[in-house]
């Protein structure tokens, strides 16, 4: 799969609405739409950076690197534990 293919795969997986992901990423949702279909041959680096962290993805992986993946579930779950130990720290530094 191409990096076009998984950003698509990124933007379907993220359940976000197109209009949400462009004002993320700071583009318009015409610039959103002709990135995903290819009508925009070349876009920015820049652009498809701005799309893939808005989807919550690393450009690396758009461009072919392996990454494991978390679903929605286990990314809640781990951002929560984040913020507890986040917490605990703060209160009992080293």
């Amino acid at each position: 799969m191409n990096w076009r293919g998984r950003l698509r795969e990124a933007v379907k997986r993220s359940g976000k609405k197109q209009l949400a992901i462009a004002w993320d990423a700071g583009i318009t949702p015409a610039t959103l739409s002709r990135v995903l279909t290819g009508t925009h041959d070349q876009p920015r680096f820049e652009t498809v950076m701005k799309i893939a962290h808005a989807v919550g993805e690393s450009v690396g992986w758009l461009c072919g690197e392996e990454q494991f993946y978390l679903s929605e579930p286990q990314r809640v779950k781990l951002k929560a534990a984040a913020a507890i130990l986040s917490d605990i720290t703060r209160r009992n530094p080293l």
